[in-house]
């Protein structure tokens, strides 16, 4: 007793198509799940300038410039003050891109002193409220 060439076929075509949703559902979640982090993210950095502007009563002056987590202007300015232990970066771009280009993930910041923006990329509109692309917050 032995299958034909065509049920292997439609074996293999079903189990193909079967490995290819699974992929595609996979691939949907890791992305909501990295806007996510960066709403959350972009909450932390929230508090640490808020615990910054306490103590100096104004925000890190610095220009439009990429947080790296390290060397930019917002991360020293926070770890001089020890606002924070750490300074998140974007799960997708890990601090490298250029800030409000089309396809870089990365988190901004700008401030005069006396406000800030912070800018951030979603990849999809799972965010209630927000659609894909990118976003600003103020204090």
């Amino acid at each position: 007793m032995g299958f034909t060439l065509i049920e292997l076929v439609v074996v293999v075509a079903i189990a193909f198509f079967i490995l290819s949703l699974v992929f595609v559902l996979m691939r949907d979640a890791k992305t909501r799940s990295r806007d996510a982090r960066r709403e959350e993210d972009v909450k932390q950095i929230q508090n640490s300038l808020g615990v910054y502007q306490i103590n100096r009563r104004q925000f890190p002056s610095c220009s439009l410039g990429v947080i790296n987590g390290a060397s930019d202007c917002l991360s020293q300015a926070l770890f001089d003050e020890g606002a924070v232990g750490a300074v998140a970066i974007d799960p997708l771009g890990g601090g490298s891109g250029t800030c409000l280009a089309g396809g870089s993930y990365v988190y901004c910041y700008e401030s005069g002193g006396l406000d800030y923006t912070l800018h951030y990329n979603l990849e999809t509109d799972s965010i209630p409220g927000k659609s894909a692309g990118w976003q600003q917050v103020k204090p």
